[in-house]
């Protein structure tokens, strides 16, 4: 799948060329850009819809992971509930052993312990996905948020969000 989200970026290679050109000649023209965060929503919702109809004709209820992270050394019960009544709510199948949290403080997922778990427990097969409150809550920058997106759908997993990208407004 990787391959083909390269392949297809590439296909817009020329618009973007294109588009920066122009840019250069009509400075003075107003123009409107697409939202990053409304793109990351598109892309995240359509690998979770697309992972969730394949478990569905296979007949396996999808099973999760809940991502939390504590703040000051407490542990984040409400948000790990929040994110479980979500799954539950979903249909999905929890289990006790399936909540990971990481202390507050570092931004990029790769180097939080709680995280790549998350990942290996996909990449291994134990679960299907992940459920966290917000896009922030696995990382507060935009590109890393990408990465770790394409890093999931790369295990055949999918990340669904208690609250969507759009609606906090953090970028």
């Amino acid at each position: 799948m990787r391959q083909i989200t390269t392949a297809r970026r590439k296909g817009h290679e020329w618009m973007d060329r294109e588009r920066a050109f122009r840019e250069e000649l009509h400075p003075e023209e107003v123009r409107i850009g697409t939202d990053p965060l409304v793109r990351l929503l598109s892309a995240r919702t359509s690998a979770l819809d697309h992972r969730l109809s394949l478990l569905q004709e296979s007949g396996r209820v999808p099973r999760v992971c809940v991502y939390a992270l504590a703040v000051d050394g407490q542990e984040p019960t409400h948000s790990l509930a929040a994110a479980r009544d979500f799954a539950l709510q979903q249909n999905w199948q929890v289990s006790v052993h399936h909540h990971f949290t990481d202390r507050f403080g570092a931004t990029d997922p790769l180097t939080r312990t709680g995280w790549s778990l998350v990942r290996h427990q996909i990449r291994a097969g134990y679960a299907d996905g992940v459920v966290a409150l917000t896009h922030s809550v696995i990382s507060p920058h935009l590109d890393e948020y990408a990465l770790q997106l394409e890093l999931i759908e790369h295990h055949l997993g999918f990340v669904a969000l208690v609250t969507a990208e759009t609606a906090g407004g953090q970028r």
